[in-house]
């Protein structure tokens, strides 16, 4: 068991909330959903501009509020910083602050204090929401089908070749590095709403993590047929074990595996609002997680602990 896993064993006991995405507040009818950026943890100044800090605080809070049902209505943020970098977090606030306006989220507080380096943390809370609106990690059923978004893999490319120094193609250097240090956001949420959604966890661990965590909570076996469909262009450009490691193993790609049943129209109305849903998989009787096109998948999940992945 991982650090975090053994700080959230001692909160979770008898607490409902903690295996969710976000928390419901039941009397206001809203979820709330928190995150923490630390330097040189999350993020170093070397490899990342404001912009790009500013942008993965924001999507980490959008991405748990969206993958449980509902949308941002209010933040608040939290800084603490030394003062040889306080130009740096200003600019932050004032590009974290830019994406609140134009996701039409509202700065309600917050706090500042002084420390040896970065932390930032943002809190948001949804606008209200029906219970019955919900989605858990904890209500798959038998004959849904499982799905995810196109092009999960990128991020963990992005960061092999920042940190690793691995050489890639052209194209694939530029969009993996754009997808690690500046993840795309997704806004899915309306769509979301439309349909019947039973389980959702958003990937910022990593696909493999995401799935095996809404099989033991849903307690389903998740039998997963169609990995190659992804990340064509992975598969243009990989081996098979390369590509099944960099799709199942990426992290912080901060969008959604979840589980339904929807109709080809349906996923043709995704793509009308350009985003690509994929089937992946079917939720069945038993337990755990089954790869037809893989037998032995070594875990290298992403930890947010040592910014960096498992098993490398």
């Amino acid at each position: 068991m991982d650090l975090e896993h053994r700080i959230l064993k001692i909160v979770s006991s008898k607490n409902s909330y903690i295996h969710d995405d976000c928390a419901y507040l039941s009397k206001s009818h809203q979820l709330i959903s928190t995150d923490t950026l630390v330097e040189n943890v999350h993020f170093d100044q070397n490899h990342f501009n404001a912009s790009e800090i500013a942008h993965r605080l924001f999507v980490c809070s959008f991405s748990d509020i969206q993958s449980s049902g509902g949308y941002p209505e209010y933040a608040l943020l939290n800084v603490s910083f030394p003062t040889k970098s306080f130009k740096i977090t200003q600019q932050i606030v004032k590009f974290f602050k830019k994406l609140l306006t134009k996701y039409n989220i509202k700065l309600i507080g917050g706090d500042t204090t002084s420390s040896s380096k970065i932390y930032l943390s943002s809190t948001f809370i949804s606008k209200p929401i029906k219970k019955n609106k919900i989605i858990n990690r904890k209500n798959a059923q038998v004959g849904d089908s499982i799905y995810t978004f196109k092009d999960i893999g990128l991020s963990k490319l992005g960061y092999l070749s920042l940190f690793k120094k691995q050489y890639l193609k052209k194209t694939l250097l530029l969009k993996s590095k754009v997808q690690f240090l500046k993840p795309k956001i997704i806004n899915y949420s309306n769509l979301f709403n439309r349909y019947k959604i039973n389980s959702c966890m958003d990937i910022s661990d990593s696909l493999y993590f995401s799935l095996n965590e809404l099989s033991v909570q849903s307690k389903k076996k998740f039998f997963i047929d169609n990995l190659k469909d992804i990340s064509p262009l992975l598969l243009r450009n990989f081996n098979s074990n390369k590509y099944f490691s960099l799709v199942l193993s990426s992290g912080e790609e901060f969008m959604p595996v979840f589980t339904g049943k929807l109709t080809d129209q349906d996923i043709k109305i995704f793509k009308k609002n350009r985003i690509n849903v994929i089937k992946i998989g079917s939720v069945q009787k038993g337990r755990g997680v089954i790869f037809r096109e893989l037998k032995n998948f070594k875990d290298k999940t992403f930890s947010h602990f040592k910014n960096t992945y498992s098993n490398l």
